[in-house]
């Protein structure tokens, strides 16, 4: 069995204005090539937008499939893999974090969906395209001037109008609850991207919100059918998940990374989850990556 390398992280730092954006179709330019078909994590966002085509791809071991008039955004530090694409007509664009406001961070940081997949309807395909279409001419145009900030403020732009797009998805799933379980919904979800290594017990949350324990379980149970430890544990175990996969870390050290002190429980808890020990996860990851290359 081969030794299983360390997952690449792909970073902007040697694209301008740490943008990138690329129509499926055309040659990538030099210097900005990587293996997509390949597990790989970045650290930036990055954006599909699909006008006639289809891709398949896993991230963070879920199927996703981008069909006809669809938009894709991922988040960074997610593991992905392309394993099938068809794009016939759309684009590709990865912008760094440090672009986007505060205000719009939080938002997405409060999106309840893991990947913001949201399907165009009427005219939004083209809307998107001809956003798109002026900001890569921005994009080339070396005479511009004051091009980083008119690149940098449209992706913003571009982002805050996908947004919302997604938005009017989710509220149509949201109509029947209150605006203050929602908005406190979203706010541990939020909380619980930012600090699941560090905050893994309901009452840390709760007391950063100033309410209850009962009442955060009772509105994040009520809004998504689930309590809080199962999206705090989902998201701890969905990283284990990661390390176990793409790192040579033993399961102790992952267990410390995570922030258990006893990695003892980290198997139990592992393993109830997920169905199977960390050893098992590890050594069943291995034959798959083996057989698949």
């Amino acid at each position: 069995m081969r030794k299983k390398e360390k997952i690449p992280v792909y970073s902007m730092d040697d694209w301008f204005s740490g943008v990138y954006i690329k129509a499926f179709g055309t040659e990538t330019p030099s210097g900005h090539t990587y293996e997509i078909s390949q597990p790989h994590r970045h650290d930036f966002y990055y954006c599909i937008l699909s006008e006639v085509g289809e891709m398949e791809l896993e991230v963070d071991f879920e199927n996703v499939v981008i069909t006809d008039q669809t938009l894709l955004l991922s988040y960074p530090g997610q593991i992905h893999q392309i394993k099938s694409a068809r794009m016939k007509k759309g684009w590709f664009l990865a912008f760094d974090p440090s672009i986007l406001d505060e205000q719009l961070k939080n938002i997405l940081d409060q999106c309840l969906s893991q990947v913001i997949l949201v399907p165009l309807l009427g005219e939004q395909t083209s809307v998107f395209s001809s956003f798109i279409n002026h900001l890569y001419a921005i994009y080339i145009d070396q005479k511009q001037l004051f091009r980083q900030t008119i690149t940098q403020s449209t992706v913003t732009a571009l982002v805050y109008q996908l947004t919302s797009a997604y938005l009017s998805v989710e509220r149509l799933t949201l109509v029947k609850y209150s605006a203050r379980s929602i908005e406190i919904t979203k706010t541990f979800k939020q909380m619980l991207r930012r600090n699941f290594k560090s905050m893994k017990r309901p009452s840390a949350f709760a007391a950063k919100m100033n309410i209850s324990v009962s009442h955060l379980n009772d509105t994040v149970r009520s809004v998504t059918g689930f309590p809080v430890t199962y999206f705090i544990q989902k998201e701890l175990m969905r990283e284990a998940q990661r390390l176990l996969r793409y790192s040579a870390l033993t399961v102790k050290e992952i267990a410390n990374i995570l922030g258990f002190e006893d990695s003892h429980y980290f198997n139990r808890l592992f393993s109830k989850i997920i169905g199977v020990s960390p050893g098992a996860f590890r050594k069943k990851s291995e034959t798959s990556i083996y057989l698949a290359t």
